[in-house]
This record gives C-alpha cells, sequence and structure tokens, in this order.
C-alpha cells in the first residue's frame, strides 16, 4: 500500500512513543505531538492522513482540536480516532453525538484501533494493516446492509425517514447539520447521503464540498432534497447547479416523496427482492 501519515497527539509520552512504534510497524509514516496547539500545527503543515488524539491535553484538549479542523474549509476533512484513558459516561455520548471514533486506553486498545484505520482509510489497491495473530479483531459480517445517511435540521423528518427507511432493509444513519454529517460520514463511511439543502452549519453545497475532500468519501453519490422557491416553483436553477457543476446524484423537492427517493437510492444502492418487496408496499398511492 502507499504509505499513510498518522499524528498521533498526547501528552503521555509513553502511551505516545509506544503507538508511534506500533504504526511504524504496519507501515505509516508517524507524527507526533505532545500538546492540542502542536498538534494544530503538525497538521496545518503535515496534512497527515490520520489524526489520533488523546482528550485531555494541555494547551487545547482534543475535542477542540478536531473540531477546529474539521470547521477549516482550507484543511480537507481528516479521520479523527479518540484515545482516551477514561471511560467517562458524559465523554463517550459526546464522542457519539459527533460520530466520531473512540478507543479505550489499554490491553485492547491496539487492535481496535487497527481495525477502525481499516475503515476510515482509503488505501487504494493495496490492503489494511492488520494485527498480529494473537490480537482478537472482529470480522465484519459478510453481508452488510446498504448504509444511508440522511442530514436534515427538522428532528420530525429525520425520525420518519429512518423508521421509513430502516423498514426496507436499509441502515438509516442520520445527522442534524452539514458539520455532523461530516463527522458521521468520515467515522461510517455511507453508501449514500440524502441531505437538505438549508441547515446550520453550512448548506448542502458545502457539505458536498466537504465530503469529496475526504479520498474514501469522493465517491460518494448524494442526493439534495430542497424545498420549493418562494412562489412554491421548482427551483430548476438550482438543480441544474447541483446536478451539473456538483454532480449530486439527486435532486428532490419538499414535502419529500418517499416514492420518489426509493427510486432514486435504488439507482446507486442494491435491494434484494424481498427488500424491495417491503418498500413497495411503504409507497404512497
Amino acid at each position: 500500500m502507499a504509505s499513510k501519515t498518522v499524528l498521533i497527539a498526547d501528552d503521555d509520552r509513553a502511551h505516545l512513543e509506544m503507538l508511534a512504534l506500533r504504526f511504524k510497524s504496519v507501515g505509516f509514516r508517524v507524527l507526533t505531538a505532545v500538546d492540542g496547539l502542536e498538534a494544530l500545527m503538525t497538521v496545518m503543515r503535515e496534512s497527515p492522513d490520520l489524526l489520533v488524539l488523546d482528550i485531555d491535553m494541555p494547551a487545547s484538549d482534543g475535542f477542540s482540536v478536531a473540531e477546529r479542523l474539521l470547521r477549516d474549509t482550507r484543511i480537507r476533512p481528516i479521520p479523527v480516532i479518540f484515545c482516551t484513558g477514561s471511560a467517562d459516561a458524559a465523554m463517550l455520548e459526546r464522542c457519539k453525538s459527533i460520530g466520531a471514533h473512540y478507543v479505550i486506553k489499554g490491553a485492547e486498545a491496539w487492535p481496535q484501533l487497527l481495525a477502525i484505520v481499516g475503515q476510515v482509510i482509503d488505501f487504494g489497491t493495496g490492503a489494511p494493516p492488520v494485527a498480529s495473530a494473537d490480537s482478537a479483531v472482529t470480522e465484519a459480517p459478510a453481508a452488510m446492509l446498504p448504509k444511508v445517511l440522511c442530514v436534515d435540521d427538522d428532528a420530525d423528518v429525520l425520525r420518519v425517514l429512518q423508521i421509513r427507511l430502516r423498514a426496507c432493509g436499509i441502515d438509516a444513519l442520520t445527522a442534524s447539520s452539514a458539520m455532523q454529517a461530516l463527522w458521521v460520514a468520515i467515522k461510517e463511511l455511507p453508501d449514500i447521503v440524502v441531505t437538505d439543502y438549508f441547515m446550520p452549519e453550512g448548506t448542502g453545497e458545502y457539505l458536498i464540498g466537504r465530503l469529496r475532500a475526504v479520498p474514501a468519501l469522493r465517491n460518494v453519490p448524494v442526493i439534495v432534497v430542497t424545498s420549493a422557491s418562494t412562489d412554491n416553483k421548482r427551483d430548476f436553477a438550482l438543480e441544474r447547479r447541483f446536478l451539473g457543476e456538483y454532480g449530486a446524484a439527486g435532486f428532490l423537492t419538499k414535502p419529500l416523496n418517499f416514492d420518489a427517493l426509493l427510486d432514486t437510492l435504488a439507482r446507486h444502492i442494491q435491494f434484494d427482492d424481498r427488500v424491495w418487496r417491503a418498500a413497495r408496499k411503504l409507497r404512497r398511492p
């Protein structure tokens, strides 16, 4: 595989050196930092492919580092794995709320880290690194449901979409803003994204641009959903821009027609016959 670069930031120097040696042993170029400020400066200078961040660090904590980098449009989005010594429930909930990966420091941390690395890094035609034979890594199930990320700041819309898509045999993920959607997409690598156009923390075109900057997400199809224009007419100019300039996979208007959504999804993800029959039952006359 082509050499990838990881930046490890941790103020525990012993843990930092241990992780550095292990990442080097599987072919990574390794950069290190001992506080949040050094981590930020290193990212801007070196543009690594992966960040492994401690949460409690001097100068700037891991969450602040990750969030600042993700908001900076000058920097391509970088997968982040938080590596922490604490299993505090509030901290873990914060990780989950932004769709971030995390591992707890300890004997099982290394095989867990490598399993996540294999999911979030695009190794091209090469194989991802694997843990040694004595490390237990859970294999992914042979058959995976198609994964759709739905993005909308309306919680009711998200809830209905998630229920109906799951009934169709789809693993429906949700995010309420463009920024959260980017976190979730980096972590989960969805097969397709369905996003509202007007949202906090960035519009649909902002989200598409940020997704296209992540190598592993560059080719993920994006369906854009928008409200009708002020005179209740379809905005054909906006539709042409998304389908042309931004390369969107589809353009739908609100109120969202579930039948049209399923037809658009079916052009990009595979439904088996049983799932498709179930999906048709959910279509409105």
